[in-house]
C-alpha cells in the first residue's frame, strides 16, 4: 500500500489530495509489470483502465498498417494514459507498449469515475490536463510553420542587460538562419526608439543587415489581456520565422493572464540573472512559476548569470543557472551592436548556443556509476566515453558532468558514489527515433558494470533501466 501511495503522489492528477484519500486511492489500483517490447494496452481496445506510470518508459504508437506504426510519444515515470478514452468511453486511439521493463498503476474505469465524483481536486487536475491536450492541438493547428521559432527573454531584474541580450541574439540568428527576424519588446517597445536614436513614428524598423525590429505595432496592440496578447504574437507568426521578444516583468510578478498564450508558444524562454545569492530564492520562484504554464518537452528555459560590472560575485554555486557571461571590459554599448561592431567571442559562443538548442527541446541524461558489485570503486571513464560518443553519434553532441549520487541496493541499502552524468539535448523526431536505442545501449552498460540498475533522465523525469 505504501509504494502504491508514494507513486499516487508522483502524479500531477492525485498530487494535492491528503494521505487518507491517498490510501483510500491507493486501495482500488494494482500494480502491474511490464517486459521491454510487451503491449500494455492494444489499439481499438475498450479504454476500461487508467494507468500511472511509476517506473520505466512507454511508447505510445498508432497502428497504420500491420508493418507500419507511427510513434506519437513517449510518456515517462509520473504520467498517465487512458484518462482521454474513460471519459469518452471510446476505444484506445493508440497502442501503448512498454520500451523498458515497466511498472504500472492500474485504476478500473469504474473507479476512476467514483474517484471524480468523490474528489473534486482530481477533476480539476484532469480537465487541466485535457485542456493543454487541447491547446497543444490547437497550437499545432494554428502554425502558420513549425519552423516559426519564438524565443521570449525575461526582464526580470532591472539594469542586467535583457535588452543587449535579445538584440545580439536576434542578429545572430539572422545571420546563422538566414530566415526572417524580428526583435520588440512587451508590452511596449517605446524604448527601442530612445535606444536606437529612431524617429517616434517608426512601426518597422529595418535593419541594413537584415533582421527588423517591431516598435509601433498596430492599433488592436492597444487592447488588454489575452486580446493584446493574442494578436501581437499573430501578427508577428504571420510575417517573421524567427521571433525574439523581451518581456518586461517584476520577479515577483513572472507571470500573468495575457502572458499564457506566448508561453504556449514559446520554443524558447531566457532569463538573465544577476550574480547575487540573495535573489536565489527569486529565480526558483520564477522557474517554478514558469514551468507550471510551458511542456518542457517543447520548451527550453535557460538562466544566464550576467555581469554588468567587475568585481561581482565569484562563487555562484548557490544560483540556479545554466549559463555564466564574464565581466567584459569594453563590452559593446547598444549602439555599437546596432551598428554591426563585432562581439567578444565567449558572447558570440553562447548564444549561438541557444541558438542551436532552439529545435533541440528535449534533454537525455546517461548516468554512469563509478562502482560495480555495489560497492567496489573502478575506473569508469572509458564507459563515459562510450556514452559521450554514444549520445554524439545520433544526437549531434553530448556532454559530462561530475555529480553525487545516492541509491538504494536490495543488498546492503543505501550507497553513496560518484557517478557522471552524460547528457545531450535533442530534436522531438531524433528523440522519437532513438530513445529506444538509447535504452538498448544503457542494458548493455548495465550488464557489463554488474548493476542491479542504472538511470535514464528524459526531459527531468528519472527511470530505472
Amino acid at each position: 500500500m505504501f509504494k502504491i501511495t508514494n507513486a499516487l503522489k508522483q502524479s500531477d492528477l492525485f498530487k494535492n489530495l491528503s494521505d487518507d484519500a491517498l490510501n483510500f486511492i491507493a486501495s482500488t489500483a494494482k500494480i502491474r509489470q511490464f517486459f521491454p517490447e510487451e503491449t500494455i494496452v492494444w489499439q481499438g481496445n475498450p479504454s476500461d483502465s487508467l494507468y500511472i506510470i511509476t517506473n520505466g518508459i512507454v511508447s505510445v504508437k498508432r497502428v497504420l498498417s500491420a508493418d507500419n506504426a507511427q510513434v506519437l510519444a513517449y510518456l515517462m515515470p509520473g504520467q498517465t494514459f487512458g484518462e482521454v478514452g474513460i471519459l469518452e468511453n471510446r476505444p484506445r486511439s493508440a497502442n501503448v507498449e512498454a520500451v523498458s521493463d515497466v511498472d504500472v498503476l492500474v485504476i478500473r474505469r469504474k473507479e476512476f469515475l467514483k474517484i471524480l465524483h468523490e474528489f473534486p481536486s482530481v477533476a480539476v487536475e484532469l480537465a487541466r490536463m485535457l485542456g493543454r491536450y487541447l491547446m497543444e492541438s490547437n497550437r499545432r493547428q494554428s502554425r502558420k510553420s513549425d519552423n516559426i521559432k519564438v524565443v521570449l527573454i525575461f526582464d526580470l531584474f532591472e539594469g542586467i542587460g535583457a535588452t543587449t541580450m535579445g538584440v545580439i541574439l536576434t542578429r545572430l540568428m539572422q545571420e546563422k538562419t538566414r530566415k526572417s527576424t524580428i526583435y520588440t519588446e512587451y508590452p511596449n517597445a517605446q524604448q527601442l526608439i530612445q535606444d536606437f536614436d529612431l524617429d517616434k513614428k517608426t512601426k518597422i524598423y529595418n535593419h541594413s543587415s537584415g533582421y527588423d525590429m517591431a516598435i509601433n505595432l498596430p492599433r488592436f496592440m492597444g487592447a488588454s489581456g489575452n486580446f493584446r496578447a493574442t494578436p501581437f504574437l499573430d501578427y508577428l507568426m504571420d510575417k517573421y520565422e524567427n521571433i525574439i521578444i523581451t518581456v518586461k516583468r517584476r520577479a515577483e510578478d513572472v507571470i500573468s493572464e495575457d502572458l499564457i498564450m506566448m508561453l504556449d508558444y514559446a520554443d524558447q524562454i531566457l532569463i538573465p540573472i544577476p550574480p547575487d545569492k540573495e535573489i536565489s530564492e527569486q529565480v526558483e520562484e520564477s522557474l517554478k512559476h514558469l514551468k507550471k504554464h510551458i511542456d518542457t518537452k517543447d520548451t527550453a528555459i535557460f538562466t544566464i548569470i550576467a555581469r554588468t560590472f567587475e568585481n561581482q560575485a565569484l562563487d555562484t554555486s548557490h544560483i540556479p543557472h545554466d549559463f555564466e557571461l564574464p565581466f567584459e571590459e569594453n563590452f559593446p554599448t547598444l549602439a555599437q551592436i546596432h551598428q554591426g561592431t563585432p562581439l567578444p567571442p565567449h558572447i558570440t559562443e553562447t548564444v549561438e548556443t541557444f541558438v542551436d538548442r532552439l529545435d533541440r527541446t528535449n534533454q537525455v541524461g546517461v548516468f554512469i556509476p563509478t562502482t560495480v558489485d555495489v560497492d567496489t570503486t573502478i575506473d569508469t571513464e572509458e564507459y563515459v566515453n562510450r556514452a559521450l560518443n554514444f549520445l554524439a553519434e545520433r544526437f549531434g553532441g553530448a556532454t559530462s558532468k561530475e555529480a553525487s549520487g545516492v541509491w538504494n541496493s536490495q543488498e546492503i541499502g543505501l550507497v553513496g558514489e560518484k557517478v557522471f552524468i552524460v547528457h545531450t539535448y535533442v530534436t522531438p523526431s531524433d528523440l522519437n527515433k532513438y530513445l529506444d536505442e538509447v535504452v538498448d545501449f544503457i542494458k548493455g552498460l548495465k550488464i557489463e558494470l554488474r548493476q542491479e540498475a542504472m538511470a535514464l533522465e528524459v526531459n527531468q523525469k528519472l527511470t530505472l533501466i
